[in-house]
């Protein structure tokens, strides 16, 4: 009869995979999870974790999104925004999700029963009166929803908030979601973070500790850079004599005085003194390096975590700074913007008055670019313009809608965008689209 073993790899010469023998066969994860009172503490005490929090946040948010549209359209979205305080509010929202877990940007729209779905449709001029930002403490996330057919399946059907006492249910449509680090199954979490997603402190938590491990112990090893050792004769049988003792007490807290004040040391000529030096060589680049792989992380590289210049020969950081703002970008666009996609479409509708079809909006670029690197920007743009015009492919006027949105918005010419409306503004004074001009017009 043979024999199988469904076994991980062993070896029966070196003992590798044998518990007994192998340190690493005994090493496993295990599921600590955090509670949302550390996680609070480690936000709140440690500078490390609160730029693992805030720098990600901060820069997917600061350059804001840039709409599409004619002159007037974009200007009553962007005063919108403005009077919601949309950016800000979200901001908060984006940093309290990363710390717990998640975070949820209510949509004040004056509906008396708020466990209906929000239908966009239905939103007329200003309809969007506020937006109120709450954090997953505020929230209890309500039963999955099983239905399989449904969009909502695997999401919480609704959620609760406590209010004066009271329970108020809340449509997840109404909400604008935003999590931390999203679960990999739903159905298996049993916590509190049910129906939202982990603290991204949770995963970087082991290498917070290690780095603020190091960091004490290298400040604790400071006030033991020198020990003064004294060596003296018979003191083991000095100590066994209670007047000896006292007498030898008395006698080094003399001498300890008197170094303090003359900076010289009387001792028994039978007496050495020695004194021994710690050494802080590399100690600031192994503080470095633990300080870098928290950083890491998050994908944050040390020259936006920590904020120094890279190190090394012909090192610009070019590439770590690409390789972080394409995932920036990657949050922007596929965690940011779905779960705006009902806001942004009540905020249309609130800013308009109705649904425009070809209303969209970009992401700012994530990287400042220079005057120099602007004023080149502007040039191509005008070359690339004039070459359209003269093609014959494209009249002037017909490019001078879509020119005007690219120099506003690569900040060529940030404020051409108002004048452009306020000469729109004085054609439409000058003349009167039913036929009859203006008396000064019409003498002409």
């Amino acid at each position: 009869m043979s024999q199988v073993i469904n076994d991980s790899l062993t070896s029966l010469i070196t003992s590798m995979g044998d518990p007994n023998r192998d340190k690493l066969a005994a090493v496993q994860y295990s599921g600590q999870v955090l509670s949302d009172q550390q996680i609070q503490n480690a936000y709140r005490t440690g500078w490390m974790a609160k730029r693992l929090v805030n720098t990600p946040a901060k820069d997917a948010l600061r350059n804001w999104r840039l709409w599409q549209g004619t002159a007037e359209q974009t200007q009553a979205l962007e005063k919108t925004e403005m009077r919601l305080g949309l950016q800000g509010k979200l901001l908060k929202c984006l940093i309290l999700a990363r710390v717990l877990g998640g975070a949820a940007l209510f949509i004040g729209t004056g509906d008396k029963d708020l466990s209906k779905p929000l239908d966009p449709n239905r939103i007329s001029k200003d309809g969007i009166k506020y937006l109120t930002v709450l954090p997953k403490t505020a929230l209890a996330a309500a039963d999955l929803d099983s239905d399989v057919l449904g969009d909502n399946y695997g999401k919480p059907s609704y959620y609760e908030l406590i209010t004066n006492n009271n329970l108020v249910k809340i449509h997840p449509s109404r909400l604008v979601i935003l999590k931390g680090e999203a679960h990999i199954d739903e159905w298996t979490v049993m916590d509190s973070s049910r129906g939202w997603g982990d603290s991204i402190i949770q995963a970087s938590y082991a290498a917070l500790k290690n780095s603020n491990a190091t960091d004490d112990n290298v400040a604790s090893l400071i006030f033991e850079a020198n020990i003064n050792v004294v060596a003296i004769p018979d003191l083991m049988s000095k100590l066994g004599d209670p007047r000896s003792e006292q007498q030898l007490l008395k006698r080094l807290s003399l001498a300890a005085a008197q170094k303090g004040i003359h900076g010289d040391l009387l001792i028994d000529s039978e007496e050495s003194f020695t004194r021994n030096s710690a050494s802080f060589a590399n100690l600031d680049n192994i503080m470095e390096r633990f300080a870098i792989l928290v950083g890491a992380t998050q994908g944050i590289p040390a020259s936006k975590f920590l904020g120094q210049s890279p190190s090394g020969l012909n090192s610009t950081g070019e590439n770590e700074l690409k390789n972080y703002y394409d995932d920036i970008k990657t949050m922007q666009t596929l965690e940011i913007q779905p779960s705006l996609k009902i806001l942004d479409e009540c905020l249309i509708r609130s800013a308009l008055g109705a649904r425009p079809d070809d209303i969209s909006y970009l992401w700012s670029p994530l990287a400042q670019a220079s005057s120099k690197e602007i004023a080149e920007t502007g040039e191509k743009l005008a070359n690339t313009i004039r070459t359209l015009v003269d093609s014959g492919l494209y009249e002037a006027g017909e490019l001078r809608e879509a020119a005007t949105n690219q120099l506003v918005n690569m900040d060529v010419l940030p404020n051409l965008g108002d004048a452009v409306m306020c000469s729109n503004n004085e054609l439409d004074d000058d003349f009167d689209l039913t036929g009859n001009s203006d008396d000064k017009l019409q003498s002409i």
